[in-house]
């Protein structure tokens, strides 16, 4: 693997502790992977060597090609995201984490508990309404920021707009909301439920509290590599201190492709890196191999306005190529046909759709261009949309896993219940409250027989078979799915063929590579094992539900990290969006905002369109002065394309080019 100096210099560190500060393009994940590889080859035992990532995908990628690299096939690192690996070490030492037949639940999940405790209604404050998923999404902020309620609440719920009305506002929903949490918790304890944060507390607090624990966990690694350094927030850095003392870290990241502050990710982790850890090194990656320089100079000048000294300015090895172009358009359906256009026109050109990417700050604003794109026949995919076992039809399928797996599981006893006809929600409530205290499933079965209703006795049989089953689990997942297939198929009959059915053939061959039917059940819910083709472990050849490979991506920015391509569209890049309007006065969040727009820019390689939409600019004059394209000059962007896209769209584009004359000293004419 060839590496230039900086790279090299990197893998081949010899000191304590390493930051590798990687601007995007730079190669870092060619760094981690050689770092990985340069380490086995020097004697490291593969298995004293942890990975971390963000994504299956990563984890996946850096590991298979260390194993490449250095023909190690048996004894491996361990390669896994965050919650990933917490989880096994939650499942491999129970004893010492104090956790026993746990069901990992996701966001939905939580939601439903949380619904259950506000009594199915949003909580409603001085004519504020509260959603349960709301108060999820506060609690999930504190734990991951480790700030208190009352600063998550203000974060959360005000965007940090705090005057003495809502000082005391705040306070009164605390009382509130800090009982409802309580609930939560204790309910969540009742049935052995851990969502995903506590999957992260209880390793991190076990770490920090208890020498000996950290004396058995610690004492695994000798080098602990982390991806995407930047998206860490503190409970992870909480996580990681105690290995200070017995593992060496490699830290690979970008402070300013930092977005993901409204999950608590904390860019600091990387601003402070060499305060908190002793005996720490820094390199910069500088040398980009993805994009032109023109790309790389419209970036680095986005950057360069910020009152932060991110001290980068990326360098392209790729050489010159073509300036980006800045559009106006009158209305997001004249952008979406001209965008439409412009992909046909490059498929003329020799180009692929999987050259295009299209990026958003949402989804919901590409809802025009996916229409046009339908209409024009152009093949697309979006990333940032429903994971796969996320689907209502699996978590039917999956209940009776997890009432097997945990049969105090309340929220799968609802669900499965009332899959079938006649069982309501009242009837199942009525069933659960007389079984969900017993003792074991034995039990609980045993007293199920004694109702006289014929429609339990079939539920019944099927928990039974599947409990008998489980210990091999592919014959248990196929059993499973032939009990329940025509009920599935009645439930979801309208696209049971063309879509749903077509799942079940992959989870049922998922399920096969786990050991036990609690790995198999909590793995899915913690890393979406279909997210990607050929995961580690998992023999399916294809996961994609649909034909053909060639289309374009449609993404949000927060869903486009590892994504390029050589035609990339950056979406209503105008004022109010970029930075939003409730992030104008607060410093910290604009910095967020143009971190933003500079992952977005940074994914394109050969040609980059930037368009923005003119009612934008007259709706907020007093914020255009905080727009992040305001001072663009024509050496940074292709102005005269304006024209182009005007002539060839007649006259459609930019109704009030005069607005922008006026606020960006350019000329359209």
């Amino acid at each position: 693997m060839e590496l230039n100096e900086s790279q090299l210099k990197a893998t081949n560190h010899q000191g304590s502790h390493l930051l590798v500060l990687a601007g995007a393009g730079t190669g870092k994940t060619r760094t981690i992977i050689s770092r990985g590889s340069f380490l086995i080859e020097k004697g490291v035992s593969p298995a004293r060597i942890l990975i971390l990532t963000f994504t299956k995908k990563a984890a996946f990628e850096i590991l298979s090609r260390i194993e490449f690299s250095t023909n190690t096939n048996h004894n491996k690192p361990l390669s896994s995201t965050f919650h990933s690996w917490c989880n096994k070490l939650i499942f491999n030492y129970p004893n010492l984490f104090g956790t026993k037949s746990y069901t990992v639940i996701d966001q939905a999940d939580q939601i439903g508990l949380m619904k259950i405790i506000c009594g199915n209604k949003n909580v409603v404050f001085n004519k504020i309404q509260i959603k349960p998923k709301s108060i999820i999404d506060i609690f999930s902020y504190a734990r991951n920021t480790r700030k208190n309620l009352t600063d998550s609440i203000a974060h959360k719920l005000f965007n940090n707009d705090i005057n003495e009305d809502t000082k005391k506002t705040i306070e009164e929903l605390r009382l509130i909301l800090e009982e409802l949490i309580k609930a939560y918790v204790k309910k969540k304890e009742n049935r052995k439920y851990l969502d995903y944060d506590d999957i992260l507390i209880i390793v991190a607090q076990r770490l920090n509290k208890d020498s000996l624990a950290r004396e058995k966990i610690c004492g695994l690694y000798d080098h602990i590599l982390i991806d995407e350094f930047q998206d860490t927030n503190p409970l992870q850095w909480a996580l990681l201190r105690p290995f200070l003392g017995y593992s060496k870290l490699f830290c690979v990241g970008d402070d300013a492709q930092s977005i993901y502050g409204f999950r608590g990710a904390d860019f600091k982790n990387i601003h402070l890196f060499k305060e908190r850890v002793v005996d720490s090194d820094i390199i910069r990656l500088s040398y980009n191999y993805r994009s032109t320089q023109e790309i790389l100079d419209l970036s680095n000048w986005l950057l360069s306005k910020s009152k932060l000294n991110y001290d980068k300015k990326l360098m392209s090895n790729r050489g010159k190529g073509n300036k980006p172009k800045l559009i106006s358009f009158s209305d997001s359906w004249v952008e979406g046909r001209w965008i439409g256009d412009k992909i046909i026109e490059n498929l003329g050109d020799g180009k692929n759709y999987s050259d295009h990417l299209i990026l958003s700050r949402s989804q919901f604003y590409t809802s025009q261009l996916q229409a046009v794109f339908i209409e024009k026949g152009i093949p697309y995919v979006v990333y940032g949309g429903m994971k796969f076992l996320e689907s209502a039809h699996i978590r039917d399928y999956l209940s009776v896993l997890r009432i097997v797996n945990n049969f105090k599981d309340e929220i799968a006893w609802v669900r499965f219940l009332t899959l079938w006809e006649g069982i309501g929600n009242v009837t199942a409530s009525k069933y659960i409250s007389n079984i969900i205290d017993l003792d074991d499933i034995t039990e609980v079965l045993n007293h199920l027989k004694l109702i006289g209703d014929s429609k339990i006795q079939r539920v019944i049989a099927i928990i039974e078979k599947t409990y008998n089953l489980q210990r091999n689990l592919s014959e248990c997942l196929k059993n499973l799915y032939h009990s329940i297939e025509e009920t599935l198929k009645s439930k979801y009959d309208a696209d049971w063929n063309e879509k749903r059915s077509k799942d079940f053939p992959i989870i049922i061959e998922l399920g096969a590579n786990f050991k036990s039917l609690n790995e198999f059940i909590n793995e899915c819910v913690i890393d979406d094992p279909t997210s990607i083709n050929n995961a580690p472990n998992f023999k399916v050849a294809s996961l994609e539900r649909s034909s053909g490979h060639d289309k374009v991506v449609i993404s949000t920015i927060h869903s486009a990290k590892g994504l390029e391509a050589s035609e990339c569209f950056v979406l209503n890049v105008s004022p109010g969006s970029f930075p939003i309007k409730w992030t104008l006065d607060k410093e910290d969040e604009v910095e967020e905002e143009r971190r933003v727009l500079y992952v977005a820019l940074t994914r394109a390689k050969d040609n980059l369109y930037i368009t923005r939409n003119n009612n934008a600019f007259s709706a907020v004059k007093d914020e255009v002065e905080t727009y992040f394209l305001n001072e663009l000059n024509t050496e940074l962007v292709d102005l005269e394309f304006q024209k182009l896209v005007n002539d060839k769209m007649g006259g459609d584009i930019a109704e009030d080019n005069n607005e922008f004359d006026t606020l960006d000293g350019m000329d359209f004419s």
